[in-house]
Order: structure tokens, then C-alpha cells, then sequence
């Protein structure tokens, strides 16, 4: 499962100031000049953060919110007004407005953007209800439990013009930004067979535990929290724009253990065919016995790259072993290890800079798609074409 009390990893990327002209000033001036020209560009304000859902993963958005210079946690809403204020004293801010009433959190006119941690059956409602109040959206997964609503929300938020994030987080973890840099570098060649798996056998003192082993609001081993490995497997194998999966294959296995809390079958198997004939591989098991494991295999023409770990003809010639990087893994279910940090950054550069923000709702909607097109193959024991009806 991880260790629980380790810290969380540093979540911002590093900012890449542009090369000066060879005629210019020292290095040292150079690069002062070049950050006080990026502190100009910058938008000053600073937003106003409310979080709605005071469970688990919320007091870690509200710790990231608290951290970050341009947000400040203004507002908490849970269904339990004690929820709310722990979570606001949790995240460094007990002057912090709480409230059990979504409407009222909305209302407020310090409040820019929302997050919305509830259990994932209240996500659509929720959703499209900050956005047509004109306030921005930073969403757990899953978005939903149900195509229809993913479409729902995707319109709401395009009629609004507000910005959205969704908690793919990992897209900030340094080993997975590490895997898409050396993608991008050549290291590999071209990816021609991306695997990535969630293997998490959820216990009991999992705080998530009651609802999300349940199919009313767990939905299924992918949507519960394979989607996290559903997301790496297309941010590797996307490639060229507009390289999208376009058919689905599925088993599912019934949980074959004494626990009788599964709602659903805890393990998926998900094969996937990209546009370009790449082809990927997701395992979500949620009842192994087993510390917590995120698999990363990405084999291409020139190369393989298995967790942070490279073999690269182009990269590294004459290399007789694996060249490992040390690294922070994404080795652990405990939320605190997870680089909620980045994200946050991400969406206020996005929402205040107008910088493109990745994974958005458009981009998870392309992931729930496949997700949706799993579930079905697993139920109905044939391939699913995407894309799905719209």
C-alpha cells in the first residue's frame, strides 16, 4: 500500500526560461532578466479556491490550494458541516467559509473556481452547476459513472467558457513526466505497445473504501480507479494529434476471495487498437494481495522504457544493462503521496496565464470513452468500436 506518512512529492514542473542571445549579458543576468520578464507576463491576481466534498483526497486539494501563491482557500462545503471545518483547518485555512449548501458556495463572489471531490455520482450535477455559474472546475475522478452524463458535462462546460482540470494527477508524478519526455526525445523510437497497470488491493481502512467497492458509486474496477492507468496508457501512446483509440476489447474477473463487499467484478482486463495500430494494455485489479503497483511498459522501434527504467539504441549506445533514474514512483494508494501540487499550479496558469491545461474535461472524456467501451465489451463478450454515440 505504500508508506503512508511520506510527503508529497514536489508537484510543480520546472519552467525552462528561453535562451538568451549569444551577444547578451553573463548567464547569472540572463537568467534574472529572464525571470522578472516572466513574473511580468504573469497575471497577479490571486483566485479565490472553494472545495465541495470534505473527504479524503479533499484536504489534500485544499493543502495544495493553501500552498499555492495565486489561490487562496476561501470557501468548504460538505455534506457534514464538521467535514467542511476539519477540512479547512486541515489545509491551512479554519477562517475559511463552510457550508453543507452547494448554492450558497457558488454565490459567494470570492469564490473563482471549485473543486468537486464527492463520491463520483454527484460529479454531473455538481459540475454543471459551477459552470453555469461561471466558476472553474477541478473534478475527481471518475468524471461520472454513465456516457450520457460525460457528454452532458462536456456541453455544459464548452456554453460556459470556464476552464476545467480533472484529477489525473499523475500526470505531474516526476517518473511519468520523466516516461513522456523520453517518448518525446526519440528514446524509443516510435511506441508500437503501451501497458499500463493499477494494481491496488483496497483494504478496509481505505477511506474510500465503503462507497467505492459498491457499483452505485464505484461504477467498475476501471472507473473506481483503473482510469488512472487507462489516462497513462493513451498520454503515452497518443502520439500525433488526433491519435485516438478505436476499438476495445474487455474480461472481467469476479472476485474469487472470501470479501463479500464487491459490487462489482474487481478486476478488468482491457486491450485497446490506436488510429495508428499502436496497441495498449490496461490490467485494474482492486483485490490483489500485494503492496500497491503501477506498471509502465512502453516498447517501441528503438527502445523500452518499464517504470523508470531505459533501454535506448538512440540514447544510449553500447549500453549493456537497464539505465535506471532515480526517481519519485507512483508506488502508493495514499493520497498525501500524490502531486495534487502540480495540478493545482497547472489549472491557476491555465485559468490566470492561458496556458493549455491537460488532462481537461475534453481530454478525460476521451479516456472515460474507452472506459465506457471497456465495461461494455467485459458485459457483452465482443469488441466495441469508438467512437461511442453522441
Amino acid at each position: 500500500m505504500g508508506v503512508r506518512n511520506w510527503p508529497p512529492p514536489p508537484g510543480v514542473r520546472p519552467q525552462v526560461l528561453p535562451p538568451a542571445p549569444l551577444d547578451g549579458p553573463p548567464a547569472a543576468g540572463r537568467i534574472a532578466a529572464g525571470a522578472i520578464q516572466l513574473m511580468d507576463q504573469r497575471n497577479t491576481k490571486v483566485l479565490g479556491a472553494a472545495i465541495f466534498g470534505a473527504g479524503w483526497v479533499a484536504g489534500e486539494h485544499a493543502k495544495a490550494y493553501e500552498k499555492c501563491e495565486r489561490t487562496k482557500l476561501v470557501a468548504v462545503g460538505s455534506r457534514k458541516l464538521e467535514s467542511a471545518k476539519k477540512c479547512a483547518e486541515y489545509g491551512g485555512a479554519p477562517g475559511a467559509f463552510v457550508t453543507t449548501d452547494f448554492d450558497a458556495l457558488l454565490a459567494r463572489p470570492d469564490v473563482d473556481l471549485v473543486s468537486v471531490t464527492t463520491p463520483p455520482d454527484l460529479h454531473p450535477e455538481l459540475t454543471i452547476k459551477a459552470a453555469k455559474a461561471g466558476k472553474h472546475v477541478c473534478l475527481e475522478k471518475p468524471i461520472a459513472l454513465d456516457w450520457k452524463s460525460c457528454l452532458d458535462m462536456q456541453k455544459a462546460v464548452k456554453q460556459a467558457g470556464v476552464k476545467t482540470v480533472v484529477s489525473f494527477c499523475l500526470h505531474w508524478n516526476p517518473s511519468l513526466v520523466n516516461t513522456r519526455s523520453l517518448i518525446d526525445q526519440g528514446a524509443v523510437g516510435r511506441p508500437y505497445y503501451v501497458e499500463v497497470d493499477y494494481w491496488h488491493g483496497m483494504k478496509s481502512w481505505y477511506p474510500q473504501y465503503p462507497w467505492s467497492v459498491k457499483k452505485p458509486q464505484g461504477g467498475s474496477s476501471l472507473l473506481s480507479a483503473g482510469c488512472h492507468a487507462v489516462d497513462a496508457m493513451r498520454w503515452f501512446a497518443g502520439g500525433p494529434a488526433g491519435n485516438e483509440v478505436v476499438e476495445v476489447f474487455a474480461y472481467n474477473v469476479p472476485h474469487m476471495g472470501d470479501n463479500p463487499d464487491w459490487g462489482y467484478d474487481p478486476t478488468t482486463v482491457m486491450v485497446c487498437k490506436f488510429r495508428d495500430g499502436t496497441v495498449g494494455k490496461t490490467a485494474s485489479i482492486l483485490d490483489c494481495k500485494m503492496p500497491y503497483q503501477f506498471n509502465v511498459d512502453v516498447v517501441g522501434t528503438k527502445g523500452t522504457i518499464r517504470d523508470n527504467r531505459l533501454w535506448s539504441e538512440s540514447l544510449l549506445p553500447g549500453q549493456t544493462n537497464w539505465s535506471t533514474t532515480p526517481t519519485i514512483l507512483p508506488d502508493s494508494g495514499d493520497v498525501t503521496h500524490h502531486p495534487f501540487n502540480g495540478q493545482i499550479e497547472a489549472f491557476v496558469a491555465g485559468i490566470l496565464d492561458g496556458k493549455p491545461v491537460l488532462p481537461d474535461l475534453d481530454d478525460a472524456v476521451k479516456t472515460h470513452e474507452i472506459l465506457f467501451a471497456a465495461d461494455r465489451s467485459a458485459e457483452t463478450g465482443r469488441p466495441v468500436k469508438l467512437p461511442l454515440e453522441r
